[in-house]
């Protein structure tokens, strides 16, 4: 017996929660959207004029997309038209990829917050566990291209400087009879100034707040600095996007944006040696954080004999004694990035007479700088070379940075689509937002209020399929054989 397929041109009643019944990422998009509060997205749309498509629909599809890999807007509208799981939320509706990409463009700033919703409803479900949160960052591509943005650069610099170098010229030559009249029509010093503020970077370049960085693949390009903050379940409780490659400025609002997502304390934090910073160490003790983080050592000395643990300290005259007996005394302080520094001096002759100088420092005299935290960062130092401390780290690498791995090898995201900071912050929340819920769904995660209510509809939905697809068969085969009685 060969089993044959229906005839395509047949009626059907079907349900499309059947349709999509063996996706559970698709439902789970459908239930955590119905839970979010859209009242400024939808207060951004009038009902008078051209009836729009529905906002929660089109969030819905952008979701689904990016943790389908479907970056574009094109990509997406074809989508829309052949697979059923987009089907699932779009209907009859076709949006093209105008209207997606302006939905797109125009409420990526509302992502943060539906971020912030999402986690905290992760947290009412018990999800989140913050006994350990883990913080990296890694460099993604900007949509500008490099040659194209050092070109413009390159093309921005010498315009300027032309356009000052002719009208210092110009007001130097009437500089022998006079000032120039403010509208006497010669260009001056201050008309050149304004010239250069006009030709912005954002005329020209393609992306402006992009910068050229340092890629892992090699190379400098134009790049954003994306930083993630993970706890003890790979979700991503807090993201942000920085144009700084520096990790060390975001540290504290990244910490800051985990306890303000999350209503239970956070306590142990694990960050790698770009985060540090002496300003970040005196963060973590004024709020009661146990941090690890390496302590980056700066000021190497030619011979490890000479570092600042092989110095004598006495607190009664308030100086310190180098391994040669030469005492170094206090001669100011100094304070840099909030952090107040004692400085202590050898004094010149001493270090001229001694033999051991060239291995001691590199300078004239040898100096120490110690700051107001060098107590917390030796403690920070022991910790992290114990047995438990090293086991604990290790667990940054487990945590944090397959998350980036699943970003952009596992989703394929290496590249921005959009362009200028803010809304690449909020494309950045959207992908970081696919990320915790196809977590869930490898979790088997369901809202079971929500499952109840589609349970239902597709038993009644399958109810009527059986009850009235009979009649409607034998209906059609009816009309089938009258036609070909009248036809004979």
């Amino acid at each position: 017996m060969i089993l044959r397929p229906e005839d395509p041109r047949q009626i059907e009643m079907m349900c499309r929660a059947d349709w999509v019944r063996d996706e559970p990422l698709v439902q789970i998009i459908d239930q955590v959207v119905q839970r979010l509060d859209l009242t400024e997205l939808y207060a951004r749309y009038s009902e008078s004029g051209r009836p729009f498509y529905d906002p929660a629909m089109q969030l819905k599809l952008w979701l689904f997309g990016y943790c389908d890999g479907v970056y574009s807007s094109r990509s997406l509208a074809q989508h829309i038209c052949h697979d059923i799981r987009y089907l699932y939320y779009a209907g009859s509706l076709r949006p093209d990829f105008r209207t997606l990409s302006r939905f797109r463009q125009h409420n990526v700033d509302l992502l943060s917050g539906y971020f912030a919703q999402v986690i905290k409803l992760f947290e009412a479900e018990g999800l989140t566990d913050v006994s350990l949160v883990a913080l990296d960052g890694t460099k993604l591509r900007a949509s500008s291209s490099s040659r194209r943005t050092r070109r413009e650069s390159d093309t921005l610099v010498r315009e300027v400087r032309a356009h000052l170098e002719r009208d210092i010229a110009a007001d130097d030559a009437d500089g022998a009879d006079g000032e120039a009249d403010a509208g006497s029509g010669v260009p001056t010093v201050d008309d050149a100034r304004q010239a250069e503020s006009r030709l912005t970077a954002s005329d020209r370049v393609t992306d402006p707040d992009a910068r050229f960085m340092k890629t892992g693949e090699g190379g400098i390009r134009p790049c954003y600095n994306a930083q993630v903050a993970v706890d003890a379940n790979q979700l991503i409780l807090a993201a942000d996007v920085s144009t700084n490659a520096d990790d060390s400025v975001v540290f504290r609002s990244m910490v800051d944006q985990v306890q303000q997502a999350v209503a239970g304390p956070v306590t142990t934090v694990l960050a790698d040696g770009g985060y540090y910073s002496g300003r970040n160490v005196k963060y973590a003790v004024d709020h009661n954080l146990d941090l690890y983080m390496p302590i980056s050592r700066s000021g190497r000395v030619p011979n490890a004999r000479f570092t600042r643990q092989a110095f004598t300290y006495d607190a009664d005259t308030d100086r310190y004694q180098c391994p040669q007996g030469v005492w170094l005394h206090h001669s100011g302080d100094r304070r840099r990035n909030g952090i107040t520094s004692r400085v202590y001096r050898a004094p010149r002759q001493a270090c001229r007479a001694c033999q051991m100088r060239s291995q001691c420092t590199s300078g004239v005299v040898r100096t120490l700088q110690i700051s107001e935290i060098a107590e917390e960062e030796q403690q920070m130092t022991a910790k992290l070379s114990t047995p438990d401390g090293k086991h604990l780290y290790d667990q940054r690498k487990q945590l944090v940075e397959p998350v980036f791995g699943n970003l952009k090898f596992n989703l394929g995201f290496v590249r921005f689509g959009l362009r200028g900071l803010n809304k690449v912050r909020g494309e950045f929340f959207l992908l970081c937002l696919a990320h915790n819920l196809k977590k869930l769904t490898r979790w088997g995660w369901r809202l079971r209020p929500m499952q109840t209510a589609i349970t239902s509809a597709i038993t009644i939905c399958r109810f009527i399929n059986l009850l009235l697809l009979p009649k409607f068969r034998r209906i059609i085969s009816l009309v089938t054989a009258r036609r070909r009685c009248f036809a004979l």
